[in-house]
């Protein structure tokens, strides 16, 4: 029995220690903190109807695991301090255009103008993509800051999160993104809830205190990500079709595209960056809308089909190699 204890004693210890070297690891490198870390890229918009927008003049600033580097109007650089002089495409979207946790070079529309300038289509592209954004927003910033830069030609990203109509969102006091009506709580925690996890004890105090809990957090919501991406494939496989929008979505859409166009250039694009599932015909509607409302119509499902390359650590947004995949297809659609 006293051996048994020893043995039950040193492993409590080992599990002790490797935690404790794992918490303080995590905290002094900096790969994971306790406090919130917001990327500082943000800032409030003085338009309601854009919300918020990207701070002016960012040099190299470090969000998403990458570095961001803005103009004075707060659009992303592609890799030179401006747009150069000549004919202007302005490339509007969310998160996946932006460039989420890639450089600025690396963004779809740097990828864009490189892959154009090397077919020898001298062409200055405008990153207008801002993370979060919707349609509503993007016709906003449309109006308000590239409509005065009068672009030859507008480039619209879509991607299926487009059709949840959400409100803008703002940026809080600590810098961090709230969805529209947010209101601060006393206890901001959110442990894992599912599982054995989820009945952990103290694991809101974990969530709020420990750098090794949040980090495993991650890590475990990644898994658990993957995992429902092909469940969700092999059910709309098997199945048929799984549409997670209604209808009523995507004619709101509709009518909200419409009413874009009408402020747009004769030369648009609509680009359609494909998801875990089909969406065959949903994908199917809003296509043919877009080539009713006058947009060259460029469908990414045709390249990828349901699986673009991710980021390793992330489910939805695309890596280098994906985006430079893109930028490949998108510039042999274009009409040059």
């Amino acid at each position: 029995m006293k051996k048994w204890l020893m043995n039950i004693g040193l492993t409590c210890t080992s599990i002790a220690l490797f935690l404790l070297f794992a918490e303080f690891g995590l905290r002094i490198t900096g790969l994971q903190t306790v406090k919130p870390n917001p990327p500082l890229i943000y800032q409030n918009s003085e338009n309601p109807d854009i919300g918020y927008e990207l701070r002016p003049n960012l040099k190299n600033i470090k969000a998403f695991k990458a570095r961001v580097s803005t103009d004075d109007a707060g659009f992303r650089l592609n890799g030179k301090r401006k747009v150069q002089s000549g004919t202007l495409l302005a490339v509007l979207g969310d998160s996946i255009t932006f460039g989420y946790g890639v450089n600025d070079t690396e963004a779809l529309p740097a990828q864009l103008e490189n892959q154009l300038s090397i077919n020898h289509y001298p062409l200055s592209i405008l990153n207008a993509a801002i993370p979060g954004y919707q349609l509503e927003q993007q016709t906003a910033t449309y109006i308000e800051k590239i409509a005065p830069l009068n672009p030859d030609a507008v480039m619209l990203v879509f991607y299926w999160n487009d059709l949840d109509g959400l409100p803008p969102a703002f940026v809080d006091d600590q810098g961090i993104l709230r969805p529209h009506g947010w209101q601060p709580r006393e206890q901001q925690c959110d442990p894992i809830q599912q599982g054995i996890l989820g009945k952990l004890p103290g694991r809101c105090w974990l969530d709020t205190h420990s750098a090794f809990y949040k980090a495993f957090k991650k890590l475990y919501s990644l898994q658990q990500s993957k995992k429902q991406k092909v469940a969700d494939r092999t059910e709309e496989k098997v199945e048929g079709q799984k549409e997670p929008f209604t209808e009523e979505a995507v004619r709101a859409y509709r009518d909200q595209l419409q009413a874009f166009s009408k402020l747009l250039p004769e030369e648009r694009y609509f680009v359609i960056w494909p998801d875990h599932l089909a969406h065959t015909e949903h994908r199917n509607t809003l296509l043919g809308y877009s080539a009713q409302f006058g947009f060259t119509v460029i469908d990414l499902y045709e390249l990828f089909g349901t699986k673009a390359e991710t980021l390793p650590w992330d489910t939805v947004h695309p890596s280098p190699k994906a985006l430079e995949e893109a930028a490949i297809y998108i510039s042999e659609q274009m009409r040059l």
